[in-house]
Order: C-alpha cells, then structure tokens, then sequence
C-alpha cells in the first residue's frame, strides 16, 4: 500500500512537470491530454484515473499552492499584525510576492490569462479555481473586522495587477509605463504600497472597524 502511495506521489508529479512544461512552452491552448501523457511518459488513462480529465488536472494544479500561497491556522497566527500599522506591509508584501511570481513563470501567467479567455470550457474551470484560491487568501489576510469593504478593495486591486501582468506578458505599455521593465514594475509596486496604506489607514481611523491584533510582535514571514 505505501509503494504505491509513493508511486501515485511521483507519477503525479511528473504529470504536473509535464503540464507545467507545456504552459511555458506553448500557452493554456497548446495543452491537450495526449500530450502531457508523452511528456510524462504515461498512459492517458492513468490521467483520467488520477483527475478525471484535463479539467481535474487543472483545478488540482491550482490548487496546489504554487501560485497564491496556502496558509496554516499557525502561519497566520504568526502574520497576524501586533498592532495596527503592520496591516499596510503585511497586505503589501503579501500581494507584491503573490505578483513577482506570476509575473517570472509563463505558466502563472497562462492561469492568469484563463481569466480573460472567452468561449474556452477550460479556461473557465482554471479561473474559477484560481478565484477560489484568491479569495481565500484575501480572507484569511484581511485581519480586519467590520467596516469597509476588503473584499472589494481587494477584487480591484487584485484584478488590476492582473491585467497589467498579462499586458506586460503581450508586451504592451499601460499609461505610458513600459510593464517590460524593471523600472515600470518598480513604480507599479511603490503605487500598490501607498494604496494599500491609505486603506489601512481607513480602516485603523474608522469607529466601526477593528483591527485584529496579537498581543506580542512576531515577524510577518514569507512565502
């Protein structure tokens, strides 16, 4: 039973190399279950026996935590806030990390890019699994209680940082910045900082909000 635990583990993962190999390769469009089986040299069948198609395949790879990062009750416990201040950094780093790996593997990018594909079945079961890792991670991060609307705030900032990656990735410029540059990008991120500190001041200035704090300082970590 474990020999075939531990097998089940490494095909698994060969499959998922495979598929990830093609997403940089050729795109969302370019992979297809045959090919994935040749370049994980293995059978289709054991494919559909593992996911049940290429649509499983892909919720299980997003899901996987590659791409937004899955958090423990004790990581959050650590990333907490100790007092209300920190809430402006920790959203900041968070979401700044979440984009610089989409932003360095085209198979991030071609998850991202399922968002905004029409008329494509899988694309639509990739960016519903991808908004379900998301908004996870927008509620388990919010620390904040009552008042406003993180969730939103979230949705649109979230979503613009989207379309700006993919439109680096199609090597276009957005109001004059060149998203193909390290000195774009830069600015991009100085810009997510000063708006996420404006929200955090809201929400530490309002009568009806309450910021979630720990009693002792802990460093907020990395992913």
């Amino acid at each position: 039973m474990e020999k075939n635990k531990r097998n089940r583990t490494v095909t698994t993962q060969r499959i998922i190399d495979a598929l990830e190999q093609i997403l940089d390769e050729d795109g969302l469009v370019g992979v297809t279950v045959n090919l994935i089986a040749e370049r994980a040299a293995v059978s289709k069948v054991l494919i559909y026996r593992y996911f049940g198609g290429l649509e499983g395949l892909f919720e299980y790879y997003v899901g996987m935590g590659r791409f937004v990062p899955h958090f423990t009750p004790a990581w959050l416990e650590q990333m907490q806030p100790a007092k209300p201040g920190d809430l402006a950094p920790l959203w900041s780093s968070q979401t700044l990390q979440l984009f610089r790996r989409f932003r360095v593997s085209r198979a991030a990018r071609e998850v991202l890019k399922a968002t905004v594909m029409e008329n494509n079945s899988l694309a639509d079961v990739v960016s519903k699994a991808q908004d379900a890792e998301l908004t996870t991670m927008v509620n388990q991060l919010s620390f904040i209680e009552g008042g406003g609307d993180h969730q939103a705030t979230s949705a649109v900032l979230l979503g613009a940082l989207s379309y700006l990656t993919i439109q680096a990735q199609n090597n276009r410029s957005v109001i004059g910045l060149d998203l193909r540059s390290e000195a774009g990008w830069q600015r991009i991120e100085e810009a997510v900082k000063v708006i996420y500190k404006g929200l955090s001041r809201l929400a530490i200035d309002s009568p009806t909000t309450h910021v979630a704090t720990k009693p002792v300082s802990v460093a907020v970590g990395t992913w």
